[in-house]
């Protein structure tokens, strides 16, 4: 990856030996601490370039120590590079995990601020819970005298006021102590949020961030611009799509850049733009590899490329789902990857925390024809497919596609691309008005046995029916069973215009239906083997 910076500073590199990873616990005391705003950002596939600067001076004796504090703990060492004004020099620099001086001094202000607040607050509950004391001791002396002793009589006049003095002071004793339980429980309340508080300002305390120290040589008193950029590992992108197929055979391609980075900021309206591929890590040019090829038994698509599994409804975009994860997918050293950039043309905000943000990058309209795929074998329901000869012109990649046809939802499959010059083809699920059966045709199965070989002969019939009212193009796919073993025969026969390939064992009819149209369709194979085995699979 070549890294473009502007034309009025020097380019420098450090090479990967000075590079030193110090796991400091504190910022030097001979360093200046800074924080350099997020100038542009390149998301790759695995790993973002990021690139920071700021304006930075040197003193009187020519010489300038600065510590970028604020950035990524999974920061590539390897891949800082930095640009300085002319006649400036780069003496060192390093790369550490360490504390934000800055959030320490502020979280050490908070912390002390909360202990004051918190002895205060201790301090007003030690006081109502002692006069809370007091009241319940003038409640139980009220109480344990209630009895009027001795042989002196009392007035009536002087027993009820003796009750009403008891009466009301006990009411008026209950009621403050009722007031002041209630407001004990609000300082317990209160304390608790400055505990929660308080383990919020330790956690800062021990927090660590990524920071890079640069160590500047230049004239004396002079300033100037210092430009930074680094691999940051914990951020990728996939490519998402959804496929709106239209009546006429139109696939409008919406692609999207599914994207998630865990910097710890936020990349807010800045220049953002999506790389295929992988960023060059290193000074040194990729090991040159032969390119292997391999084969892999297909199971029986038109292409030769199988399509992976469909997922469940639950991982669509379109429910707003936090169950979804999303992993990076790393290019292999050495793979073969057609280098795409896709620029936003919409305001961008991904947020450093983690979460998946879904941004639009552009419509493709893709040309295709809509055909019904069938397979009598597993289902009597056809399968309707858009199938497109010119995809290689959209610069499609894989990823997963959300299909909307007939303003319906229909799902999502992972895309994988055919071979090129094949055709792509995009299923748009089952349709039960373009059907199938498959019988066996009884009277012309068979089995016999003469000398020491057996024989079996199957056939079959397969049915469709078009119950549209409109012409569909049809490919039917039934298959015969294939064999390894030297000594087992297959021979497929009456194929009714069917194209057999012998490697896969698939059989394939191309029709075209018209509305209400039947047709039918007969094949047969015989299998010889030797008689003292028995057949399995079949």
């Amino acid at each position: 990856m070549t890294y473009f910076l502007s034309k009025s500073v020097a380019f420098v590199l450090a090479a990967s030996s000075l590079v030193g990873i110090l796991r400091a616990q504190s910022n030097p005391d001979q360093t200046q601490y800074m924080r350099w705003g997020v100038q542009s950002v390149a998301v790759y596939e695995s790993g973002a370039l990021i690139q920071r600067s700021s304006r930075v001076s040197i003193d009187e004796s020519g010489r300038a120590a600065i510590t970028i504090g604020g950035l990524a703990e999974d920061i590539d060492a390897k891949s800082i590079q930095i640009a300085l004004p002319l006649d400036w020099g780069l003496s060192g620099h390093s790369f550490q995990i360490s504390k934000d001086p800055e959030a320490m001094e502020s979280a050490m202000k908070q912390l002390n601020e909360l202990d004051i607040e918190v002895k205060s607050t201790e301090r007003t509950r030690a006081m109502r819970e002692a006069l809370l004391a007091v009241y319940a001791e003038e409640l139980t002396m009220i109480q344990a005298n209630r009895k009027v002793g001795g042989a002196e009589s009392l007035l009536v006049e002087d027993l009820t006021d003796l009750a009403n003095f008891w009466r009301n002071r006990v009411k008026e004793l209950e009621y403050l102590m009722l007031e002041l339980r209630m407001e004990l429980r609000d300082i317990k309340d209160e304390l608790k949020v400055f505990s929660d508080e308080r383990q919020e300002v330790l956690n800062l305390l021990h927090a660590v961030e990524g920071q890079i120290t640069l160590r500047i040589v230049g004239p004396a008193n002079s300033a100037g611009t210092i430009e930074i950029g680094y691999i940051a590992e914990d951020a990728f992108w996939k490519t998402a799509y959804d496929a709106e197929v239209h009546n006429d055979g139109t696939v409008a391609m919406k692609r999207f850049a599914h994207v998630v980075q865990k910097t710890g900021v936020d990349w807010n309206d800045l220049p953002i733009q999506f790389f295929a591929g992988n960023p060059l890590e290193s000074l040194l040019p990729p090991k040159r590899m032969p390119l292997e090829l391999s084969l892999v038994r297909s199971s029986g698509s038109k292409n030769g490329i199988d399509w992976p599994l469909s997922k469940t409804s639950q991982h669509s975009v379109y429910a707003d789902s936090p169950a979804e994860v999303l992993e990076s997918n790393p290019i292999q050293e050495g793979a073969a990857v057609q280098r795409l950039v896709f620029t936003p043309s919409l305001p961008v905000r991904v947020s450093g925390d983690g979460t998946p943000e879904r941004i639009p990058l552009e419509t493709l309209n893709l040309k295709s024809d809509l055909t019904y795929l069938i397979l009598p074998e597993y289902s009597d329901k056809s399968f309707q497919l858009a199938s497109s000869a010119d995809w290689n012109e959209a610069q499609l990649m894989e990823g997963a596609v959300q299909v909307v046809a007939g303003n319906a939802y229909r799902g999502v499959y992972d895309l994988t691309l055919p071979a090129p010059g094949d055709t792509l083809e995009i299923p748009l699920g089952q349709d039960g008005r373009v059907r199938s059966s498959r019988k066996r045709i009884t009277e012309r199965c068979s089995n016999s046995a003469f000398g020491s070989t057996k024989r079996t002969v199957q056939a079959f019939q397969i049915s469709l029916v078009n119950q549209h009212n409109r012409t569909v193009n049809v490919r039917v796919m039934d298959r015969a069973p294939i064999s390894k073993k030297s000594n087992m025969n297959v021979t497929v026969e009456n194929l009714d215009g069917g194209i057999f390939d012998p490697t896969t064992g698939w059989i394939t009819w191309e029709v075209t239906l018209a509305p209400s149209a039947q047709k039918f369709f007969s094949f047969s194979y015989t299998i010889e083997y030797p008689k003292k085995f028995v057949i399995q699979g079949l």
